[in-house]
């Protein structure tokens, strides 16, 4: 049986956004000095929200404007998540 490559390629894709949302908290933390745990909270909030998109193939999390990026909207955000 030949050897397929799909499972090492979603494998790779999965640590690229887990490494894209580990990036974002700590862009958050610097932003805001928020929390850790706080900062994943916002990052999963942006994303299910859809204020922030993930883009797998090369690992980053980018927000459509970057007035999401301010201390007061993280920090609102922190508080609804």
């Amino acid at each position: 049986m030949a050897k397929s490559y799909a499972a090492e390629g979603n494998r790779n894709t999965a640590i690229r956004i887990l490494n894209a949302y580990a990036n974002f908290a700590e862009t958050l933390v610097a932003a805001a000095g928020i929390t850790s745990a706080q900062a994943d909270a916002v990052a999963r909030f942006y994303v299910k929200n859809k204020i922030a998109k993930v883009d797998p193939v090369i690992g980053r999390i980018s927000v459509k404007h970057g007035a999401y990026l301010d201390r007061e909207v993280i920090l609102r955000a922190a508080a609804a998540a």
